[in-house]
């Protein structure tokens, strides 16, 4: 028999081995750690592709857009476990060895042997503990490059109105908005020809950011607000009662329409609601130099209260009537491709590349060489570096250089991040253009 000493010493170690293999629960914990390591690769691979196109576009290159279709991986763990020894029973006459094995189930197997001799020599027990964890991982990225007719058309078509209101109502800054995203407000340019490949003359943004630096003074200090009001549009001549059924109204109902009964309750109308966005400015406002300003700047209608903002097409202005008043905030907005011409202008490459031609150098009317600061250095600016940056909220390399935004500066950052939920709401969920690039990382 074995003494007790080593039965508990031979009981701890096959406890100890058998927690060790069976408490290790790995997949839970690499579950959590893969998937913020995924999440954070995703959102690092967007900003330096956001990034590169905008300085692919300064230099008049191919900007090219990829998604990440899927990400898949497999997880496998493997685990093994063995206690070897020699335990001898040192009598007179007998010498027992027992032999124990623990496999990586929890199971114990071992073998006796005895033999006879009657030296009386102690023989040292033996023992070794041997354990193994295996892990691996095999993730599998898809990329599929963006393009197709449904894509064009959003990168290139006009940002809608609602679009605009959204952003500012989500919490941006309404200038910050109106800068990156307009045109014209009521015929004020914000550098229209921006909108394409940088262009060769300096553009005209005087008075365009005058009028949106007196909105963004008045907004703060509430003498003007920007609000939704829901009106109701009669979309049909009167229709015989006799002549709308159930079906009728629940087609009607299903478009976003309803019929009402004419004044004179014979017929029926259809009708349906729109949110308008409308510039609010109270009657006690009227005094204020600011609002006397702007409203000069716009051209408004003096009296008014009210001002619809519609876009441009939909407006009343008349562009070869500059000094006609109006009643309305006529937008005319960039595309989402304007919109990235407009703050690649931001990107500042190195004096040798505008010396040897690689980019366009917008002149004055002077011709002495304009500075892209004058117009974006308060909203965005890209750095270059022949050195890779130290302080860098995200960096991309291009035709030999590092090109960064610094992460201690939060204007630039801001608009980054903007720029970033207006491509993810204006190009997000469209056709894809063949071919998909399968990627299987590991092993």
């Amino acid at each position: 028999m074995l003494s007790r000493t080593r039965q508990s010493s031979l009981g701890l170690c096959v406890s100890v081995l058998a927690v060790g293999l069976t408490g290790c629960q790995m997949g839970p914990s690499a579950l959590k750690v893969s998937n913020a390591h995924y999440s954070d690769a995703v959102r690092i691979a967007n900003s330096e592709q956001l990034l590169v196109n905008l300085v692919r576009l300064r230099y008049r290159d191919l900007p090219v857009f990829l998604s990440v279709s899927s990400i898949s991986t497999q997880f496998e763990f493997n685990s093994s476990g063995s206690i070897e020894g020699d335990i001898v029973e040192n009598v007179s006459v007998n010498s027992i060895s027992r032999q124990f094995a623990l496999d990586s189930s929890g199971g114990v197997s071992g073998s006796v042997g005895q033999s006879i001799g009657g030296s009386g020599a102690r023989t040292p027990d033996s023992l070794s503990l041997g354990a193994g964890v295996s892990y691996s991982e095999r993730p599998t990225i898809t990329f599929s490059a963006l393009g197709g007719e449904a894509f064009q058309k959003r990168m290139l078509g006009p940002l809608k109105v609602a679009v605009i209101a959204l952003l500012g109502e989500s919490g941006w800054r309404g200038d910050r908005v109106l800068r990156m995203t307009v045109e014209e407000l009521n015929g004020l340019n914000n550098a229209s020809r921006a909108s394409g490949p940088t262009p060769s003359h300096s553009p005209s943004i005087r008075d365009f950011q005058e009028a949106v630096g007196l909105l963004r003074k008045l907004i703060d200090a509430r003498l003007i607000s920007f609000e939704y009001e829901t009106r109701t549009d009669t979309i049909s001549s009167p229709i015989p009662s006799s002549q709308v059924d159930g079906a009728d109204i629940i087609a009607a109902g299903k478009a976003g329409g309803e019929f009402k009964l004419t004044e004179d309750g014979k017929g029926l109308l259809l009708t349906m609601e729109r949110r308008v966005l409308v510039m609010r400015i109270p009657p006690e406002s009227d005094a204020s130099p600011e609002v006397v300003q702007l409203r000069k700047l716009l051209r408004l209608k003096p009296g008014q209260t009210r001002y619809d903002v519609v876009a441009l097409e939909d407006s009343e202005l008349d562009p070869f009537k500059p000094s006609q008043p109006i009643g309305e905030l006529a937008v005319d907005t960039r595309s989402l491709m304007g919109v990235l011409y407009y703050l690649s202008n931001g990107v500042e490459p190195p004096p040798e590349h505008e010396r040897a031609g690689l980019v366009t150098v917008t002149v004055d009317e002077n011709g002495v060489p304009f500075s892209w600061s004058e117009v974006l250095d308060d909203l965005f600016r890209v750095r270059s570096s022949a050195w890779p940056p130290r302080n860098a909220a995200v960096a991309v390399r291009h035709r030999g250089y590092w090109f960064y935004i610094a992460d201690d500066d939060e204007t630039s950052k801001s608009t980054f991040l903007l720029l970033e939920q207006l491509f993810s709401l204006q190009a997000g969920e469209v056709e894809e253009q063949k071919p998909v690039l399968t990627l299987p990382v590991g092993g």
